[in-house]
């Protein structure tokens, strides 16, 4: 049985799953500890010419091709099926393996350490006009109460596990209950998978080092979701996630988040005076609305002001960093 299976749910792929593949190979583990699952979602282009050319190079490449497209979602599905290893990463054809990954070190830990259910990874965010290093909030890795981290995100309506290409799962952990990404939840399927996943042990980890290059100069799905969608979809899926994982959350903070969540999608107009007061004001109009913003919580409150100081900022890289920083110190107390 192969350490890890990279698997990659493919969808015309063409030369990105090229580029992909390759990527793979700065992995500092040896060949024949990991494999690479192309699992093929009736691709109508060269793909499957193109993975088995690579499979010259790699000779890991083990490619499972479906009769029939069964949409995005229940691809990832049947990738879970299908893999061999002890541990799991996805990669889309759109993104790399970072050149600077540190993945081996995050199986270490996993190998070492079984209170930690899953290693979550800094990654290389590649936008039109710049590219950053997000989520790298230490300089080692760490690790915190899940159920703490958890409980923290849901209270501030943070759904923080996205892209799961960031992180790596224990196979055997989603196999125990057979956990599967659920179709009718389009946008955070991959939220609500990893909470549950997070939740089945003592412990999560955090390696500062990015695990990909996330490429969002491509075309992708989350590109094409409309904000009142995304919107409508949070509430049910904070609920859901309530239920499988059994946490008490403190649905008063939401809506205030929710406000705050705005000034995220205005991010773009942050640059000029006018967006800055039409994020504010849609703010403002949301504390009134929810009643409860003043009295609750200094980390939302802090993570408004650093983002009005810092408009360059990721506003969930902000929130999401001091909420580690708390569940931290929440677990040590």
């Amino acid at each position: 049985m192969p350490k890890l299976t990279i698997v990659i749910p493919n969808y015309n792929g063409g030369e990105n799953l090229k580029r992909a593949i390759e990527s793979c190979g700065t992995i500092r583990i040896p060949e024949n500890d990991y494999e690479i699952l192309i699992v093929d979602n009736k691709s109508t282009d060269n793909s499957i010419k193109i993975a088995n050319e690579m499979k010259i190079k790699f000779t890991n490449i083990r490619i499972v091709q479906n009769e029939k497209n069964l949409g995005r979602i229940q691809n990832w599905n049947i990738s879970i099926e299908k893999a061999k290893g002890k541990y799991l990463i996805f990669l889309f054809a759109n993104d790399l393996i970072n050149e600077k990954n540190n993945i081996h070190e995050s199986l270490q830990n996993l190998d070492s350490d079984q209170t930690i259910s899953i290693c979550m990874s800094a990654l290389l965010k590649k936008e039109k006009s710049r590219q950053y290093i997000k989520k790298a909030y230490f300089d080692k890795i760490i690790k915190c109460s899940s159920k703490k981290f958890a409980l923290n995100c849901l209270n501030r309506g943070l759904l923080p596990f996205g892209p799961i290409q960031s992180i790596i799962y224990r196979l055997d952990d989603i196999m125990d209950n057979k956990n599967k990404f659920l179709e009718e939840f389009p946008i955070n399927a991959d939220e609500i998978f990893s909470f549950e996943e997070a939740c089945k042990r003592e412990n999560i980890a955090f390696n500062p080092h990015p695990q990909i290059t996330w490429d969002l100069t491509q075309s992708r799905f989350h590109g094409k979701v409309k904000i009142e969608e995304e919107f409508k979809e949070h509430s049910d899926t904070i609920e859901i996630i309530k239920n499988k994982t059994n946490l008490d959350v403190n649905y008063g903070l939401i809506s205030t988040y929710r406000a705050i969540n705005l000034i995220k999608f205005s991010a773009k107009n942050f640059q000029h005076k006018n967006g800055k007061k039409e994020a504010i004001t849609h703010l403002l109009s949301k504390i009134k609305e929810s009643g409860t913003f003043f009295n609750t919580d200094k980390i939302l409150i802090k993570t408004l002001f650093d983002k009005l100081k810092n408009s360059d900022k990721d506003a969930d890289d902000l929130l999401h960093k001091l909420i580690i920083t708390r569940s931290i110190n929440e677990s040590n107390n």
